[in-house]
């Protein structure tokens, strides 16, 4: 046979060509290459594929998850794959995280989780130890001699220290002062009891019926129990009731040696006229007394006599906040003497009016400062004559300490 060069070479590059495109049809295509499937599946695992963090991760995962791939172009998973743990991706570990940024509470940037749920406590239960144990502001410590109907919470502790000072009689100087120590725990959310002691000081100068005096001395004992009747957070007003009986060693007005036994019965009220901003409160007062005298009688020697004496009052006050923890208010009291326990027997009314002021300058410690100037009274033992300065002073001043811990 001929050999025919042109043929030959023909035959050759058919055969070439066919080679090449088989080999080429047997090879897989490149994980990364351009192609439409890959290109698609990468936006679906764009950002929040794996999720995202909070609300907006939580967003972008469940818009990325809705992409505009067909099911057919998401490769099957190999049996390698099937048995790692799921991984939560777009809409299932974003939306879990949007489900958490929508409830959270309302602490700081994010709050706490749980059973706060987004929903506010209630007063019992959460709010800041704020102005005093109980949630919010507590209404014992912004007022000045008139109290609040709160009380503290359950095993909450307390230290006070309360000062109280009488000032100025018709004439001469006259200053009674008397500090009470007290430490104070609350036994249930309802229910405040407290003990302590009892210091005066006295300072008496050229007024009549009083002797000279400057001097300081122990002065008794006291307890206390306060029950709160009605809370104010969860009815329209509050209403607690104390009673606090007391042992003192030295008259209030002379300064002079005997043993008084008494108890102060209190019912206090308040109400929250504008949330966490403005308060008024209401006290009543009664305060039956028995007090034994020991005399020197110059001729049948040493003789003691018992005396029995009341109290009644009632006060109303008014305090709002000008800054947190910075309380302004003023207040009026109405208060009588009694001879006999039981207001028996007329001897003399006032009535004090003043400014009050109550900042707590730490978180865990408040300070009251109140003034009352007696603007009207009358006394049986001078009834031609304006105020009553026998049974009660010209003016009257508190200052107390509350230290919480």
């Amino acid at each position: 046979m001929t050999f025919r060069p042109k043929l030959w070479l023909g035959v050759g590059a058919v055969a070439l060509a066919g080679s090449t495109a088989s080999s080429l049809a047997q090879q897989p295509a490149h994980p990364n290459g351009p192609t439409q499937d890959s290109m698609t599946l990468a936006q679906v695992r764009g950002p929040g594929g794996e999720g995202g963090e909070g609300g907006e991760g939580g967003e972008r995962g469940a818009r990325a998850s809705k992409g505009f791939l067909p099911s057919r172009a998401v490769p099957p998973k190999s049996a390698g794959d099937r048995a790692k743990p799921k991984k939560k991706s777009g809409a299932g570990g974003g939306g879990e995280g949007g489900e958490r940024g929508q409830f959270r509470g309302n602490k700081g940037g994010g709050g706490e989780r749980g059973d706060v749920g987004g929903y506010p406590r209630s007063s019992r239960e959460g709010g800041e130890r704020g102005d005093g144990g109980e949630a919010g502001v507590n209404t014992r410590y912004i007022f000045g001699f008139t109290e609040g109907a709160d009380t503290e919470r359950a095993g909450e502790r307390e230290i006070e220290n309360d000062t109280v000072g009488r000032f100025g009689k018709r004439t001469g100087s006259f200053t009674a002062l008397q500090n009470k120590s007290e430490l104070e725990y609350g036994v249930t959310n309802d229910l405040t009891v407290a003990a302590g002691s009892f210091l005066s000081q006295h300072r008496i100068r050229r007024v009549p019926d009083l002797d000279d005096r400057n001097n300081g001395a122990f002065d008794g004992f006291f307890a206390e129990a306060k029950y709160r009747i009605l809370d104010r957070r969860v009815f329209p007003f509050g209403l607690a009731i104390s009673a606090e009986p007391e042992w003192r060693r030295h008259s209030e007005t002379s300064g002079n040696r005997e043993d008084a036994f008494g108890v102060e019965l209190k019912l206090y009220a308040d109400k929250e006229l504008v949330p966490s901003q403005l308060f008024i409160a209401g006290n009543l007062l009664f305060e039956p007394e028995a007090v034994r005298v020991n005399e020197l009688d110059p001729d049948i020697g040493r003789t003691t006599r018992w005396e029995h004496e009341s109290t009644f009052g009632v006060s109303g006050a008014i305090a709002g906040a000008v800054a947190p923890g910075f309380f302004l208010g003023a207040e009026v009291r109405y208060l009588s003497h009694f001879e006999g326990s039981f207001l028996n027997k007329f001897e003399g009314e006032a009535v004090f009016v003043g400014p009050t002021l109550s900042v707590r300058f730490l978180p865990r410690a408040v300070v009251q400062a109140a003034f009352s100037a007696q603007v009207a009274g009358k006394s049986v033992d001078e009834p031609n004559r304006s105020l009553d300065l026998v049974n009660f002073e010209r003016r009257q001043a508190r200052a107390r300490l509350v230290i919480e811990f």
